[in-house]
């Protein structure tokens, strides 16, 4: 059902998805819980002992805080901890054996970056400061490998490929090799050791694309498939292998405009491809992700680009695992469904694809919300390669997703319908 909710003056009208139909569970979906007690954005997230811990950020009278606000998934409910030593915004936050870490951001309400780090104990209550970072910088992020924290990028004067690394054991922090494109306001996710940056600005407030690779193993990068949407002050997450990006932010400069994304878009490391999901209930920049018993929550933000707060707390189910070939009865040489073309397209599209064995296949279009609108294919078909058309006359334009079901294999795609 719609439903319209407020966020301090901005209406905003969400889809609440209690019920899913197939498509949504095939696309995730979106729920919201408790709101966050403080409307603030610039805010990460980190999960410790089950619970997510959101610190600082700037509240709606722009002052960067020291609140620090605890969600306890399992009841739905919110606490505080005790307060950051100092102020701070667009501050790099992660847990480690154990304890939070706080290491660097922006202090005060200015934009001063700081290197000065700061360790939580839950157990007291109390924050014990560190041995400084290397580099004072903000707008990096921090994620940890083994009990080992990497912070990467931000901004040291101008947008850093920075890449430092802190041992909590020891006290004692090592420089590592340096992301190949440098950039602030990103994201990262950790998935088997391997960490995945992605996205965020250079120093002309150009969005990015860009996706890569880091190894703490090898201390060496590489680049992967880009993301479909370029931005920065995006959140990121890994659920079961997979990287989920959400929200974030544009300027542009030469039209003079700016607004906030709402996309959700999938990563699979195994074939190296992205795909587009159910947007966000509620735009955000200036978000954090933490990742609970496989959901992915996304709490706070700026509802619009530059200043501006929300308390909003949304969770995201992803997608049941389901690979796009299971290999235990197909080869990826057997399958592939192609991008439908042209696209965007006007009025009709052509969709083709290739199977490897008989059988029952369909392909059915859904609308963004999940609404099937056409029956493509429904029948047997041989081995080899197929096409079929969709002539959407009588549609409205925007995006819709195309799904093929097989036996072993499920896939969807998105395309754009122009008028």
């Amino acid at each position: 059902m719609l439903k319209s909710i407020q966020y301090f003056g901005w209406l905003v009208t969400i889809l609440i998805l209690n019920n899913q139909s197939a498509i949504s569970q095939d696309l995730g979906a979106w729920q919201t819980r408790a709101f966050l007690p403080t409307a603030r954005q610039e805010v990460p997230h980190a999960v410790l002992n089950g619970k997510i811990y959101v610190p600082g950020g700037f509240t709606a009278s722009r002052s960067a805080t020291n609140f620090v606000e605890v969600f306890d998934p399992s009841t739905n409910s919110w606490s505080s901890a005790a307060p950051l030593p100092i102020a701070m915004h667009h501050l790099h936050l992660t847990s480690a054996n154990g304890k939070l870490y706080v290491l660097g951001g922006y202090r005060t309400s200015g934009f001063v970056p700081t290197n000065r780090v700061f360790e939580f104990d839950s157990q007291a209550n109390s924050w014990t400061e560190k041995s400084n970072m290397p580099t004072s910088r903000g707008a990096a992020v921090a994620v940890t490998v083994d009990n080992k924290i990497y912070v990467i990028g931000g901004v040291a004067g101008t947008p850093t490929g920075l890449n430092e690394m802190y041992d909590p054991v020891t006290d004692i922090w090592t420089n590592k090799a340096s992301m190949p494109n440098r950039r602030e306001h990103l994201a990262a996710a950790v998935i088997n050791s391997m960490i995945y940056v992605i996205g965020g600005r250079s120093a002309d407030f150009t969005n990015k694309r860009d996706l890569e690779v880091y190894s703490p193993e090898t201390d060496s990068w590489q680049y992967l498939a880009r993301m479909p949407t370029a931005r920065g002050g995006l959140a990121a997450a890994a659920v079961n292998g997979r990287l989920y990006v959400f929200g974030g932010e544009f300027f542009d400069t030469d039209e003079g405009t700016k607004g906030v994304f709402d996309e959700t878009e999938e990563y699979d490391p195994a074939t190296n491809t992205w795909r587009q999901l159910h947007p966000m209930l509620v735009p955000r920049h200036g978000i954090g992700a933490a990742t609970v018993d496989d959901r992915i929550y996304i709490i706070g933000g700026g509802p619009v680009a530059g200043f501006g707060v929300a308390r909003a707390n949304t969770v995201f189910i992803p997608p049941a695992v389901v690979t796009d070939v299971d290999q235990d009865h197909l080869s990826p040489t057997e399958f592939e469904l192609h991008q439908n073309y042209p696209n965007p397209f006007n009025p009709s599209t052509v969709i083709n694809f290739q199977i490897g064995s008989p059988g029952f296949v369909s392909i059915k279009v859904f609308d963004i919300l999940g609404h099937e609108i056409a029956t493509l294919v429904k029948s047997e078909l041989n081995p080899g390669a197929h096409s079929v058309t969709w002539d959407a006359t009588g549609s409205p334009g925007g995006v819709y997703f195309y799904q093929l079901k097989t036996k072993n294999v499920k896939v969807t795609k998105k395309m754009l319908l122009v008028f």
